[in-house]
């Protein structure tokens, strides 16, 4: 994709607050007709700067849960090992987040969970030797002191672009 305007900006800003927001209502926000917003939007979204629409669910109104941070140690430091954590990781749903990172441990996650119980059922899942995790530390979230889920796109492009 060309590189963006201060209109693809502005869009994007929009969106971000609701992506729900019919095209027509968009355009009038954007301050530009209905088919060149909604030509912007399609290349948007072709070039992959929109991945997706989704609604973000307040889960702990269904249910109770717990979040839980994790650091993790392994063993083995080699592709091969690093491969076979993060397999593991993507397959279970209560990871909501998991990153290699540089520092005094291999990786940090965020989990999402029903309650303790199944939370030491996965940390069991990781514990399997061929996994090579030689050691984790679980901190247990009591408040969220910011929860900001998503990186607004005016607090990072420079006004230049914009």
């Amino acid at each position: 994709m060309s590189k963006l305007d201060r209109i693809d900006y502005r869009i994007l800003d929009v969106l971000q607050e609701n992506g729900r927001l019919p095209v027509k209502s968009l355009a009038d926000l954007v301050g530009i007709s209905v088919s060149p917003c909604w030509q912007r939007v399609k290349n948007l979204e072709k070039a992959g700067v929109i991945r997706r629409y989704t609604a973000e669910i307040a889960i702990e109104k269904l249910q109770n849960i717990q979040i839980v941070l994790a650091h993790v140690i392994l063993f083995r430091h080699n592709r091969g090992a690093y491969k076979d954590f993060e397999r593991l990781a993507q397959s279970i749903p209560e990871i909501i987040e998991c990153y290699e990172v540089a520092g005094p441990f291999d990786y940090h996650m965020k989990l999402v969970i029903a309650g303790m119980d199944r939370y030491n059922g996965i940390l069991e899942k990781f514990l399997s030797p061929e996994l090579h995790v030689e050691k984790y530390y679980t901190y247990v979230v009591t408040r969220a002191a910011k929860d900001g889920r998503t990186l607004r796109v005016r607090d990072v492009v420079s006004s230049v672009s914009r």
